[in-house]
């Protein structure tokens, strides 16, 4: 096991209470939160702030680094991020929900599902800078894969175009583009293509929407219509950040 997820415990008995004290990186930087949800935008912009202005010395201590000596990798640094990708950084890190998903359709029976997602920093030195998506969702009780999928996210030049493509472990590929808004992104399907022997129903149109609740938690719906059923309510899913 690497040396980053090992927790080490240290167990003192003393007058019968049993204290429990945890030397993972992990868990020291979720101690260690940004105060404000403007954090990721005020260091992404400009990661000076974190030296001279008050408001981010004081709020941002995650998105600045400043958390007990932590180091948080290139991929998920915000002093990193390209011009174009600054407006969708508050997506950067790990998220995840271990059972808080929820999904419906009329060819499917309902059930709840737990799903992370990972977006880091990609392609830095090419001059189409990304972030790089990945998602893996798993069946709640079963603890069994039910969907994964990863793509790439990019923005035009003057940064007001999102572009999402996906590859999907059912067969499915697609182009998503949509226009960021504050602290969330309102996808809208452009093209899909998929195997010509997949069992699901051909998608007709799709929206899929990622939107920043705090600095803790993101909210992602998705809505969608196939060759037989009206746009509805496919899945719903609330994350929290578990990194940085």
């Amino acid at each position: 096991m690497s040396t980053i997820l090992l927790s080490l415990f240290i167990l003192i008995s003393c007058n019968n209470i049993l204290f429990i004290q945890s030397s993972s990186p992990y868990t020291k930087l979720k101690k260690c939160q940004d105060k404000d949800m403007s954090c990721y935008l005020q260091v992404a912009e400009d990661p000076s702030r974190c030296e001279k202005e008050d408001f981010v010395m004081k709020n941002c201590l995650k998105s600045c680094q400043k958390c007990d000596g932590l180091i948080i990798p290139p991929e998920y640094d915000l002093k990193k991020v390209p011009p174009n990708l600054k407006r969708i950084a508050f997506l950067i890190g790990k998220w995840r929900s271990d059972f808080g998903g929820k999904a419906d359709f009329p060819t499917i029976p309902r059930f709840t599902y737990g799903e992370e997602l990972d977006f880091k920093l990609a392609n830095l030195n090419t001059t189409h800078p990304s972030l790089n998506y990945t998602a893996f969702a798993w069946e709640q009780y079963e603890e069994i894969e039910l969907h994964s999928e990863t793509g790439y996210l990019t923005m035009n030049s003057n940064g007001t175009r999102v572009a999402l493509t996906t590859v999907m472990s059912n067969g499915f590929a697609t182009v998503e583009e949509g226009k960021e808004n504050g602290n969330s992104i309102e996808f809208r399907l452009k093209r899909i293509g998929r195997v010509n022997f997949s069992r699901d129903l051909p998608v007709r149109r799709m929206t899929r929407t990622w939107m920043l609740m705090n600095e803790t938690f993101l909210e992602s719906n998705l809505v969608m219509s196939t060759a037989t059923h009206p746009m509805i309510l496919h899945t719903s899913i609330t994350y929290e950040k578990i990194f940085p």
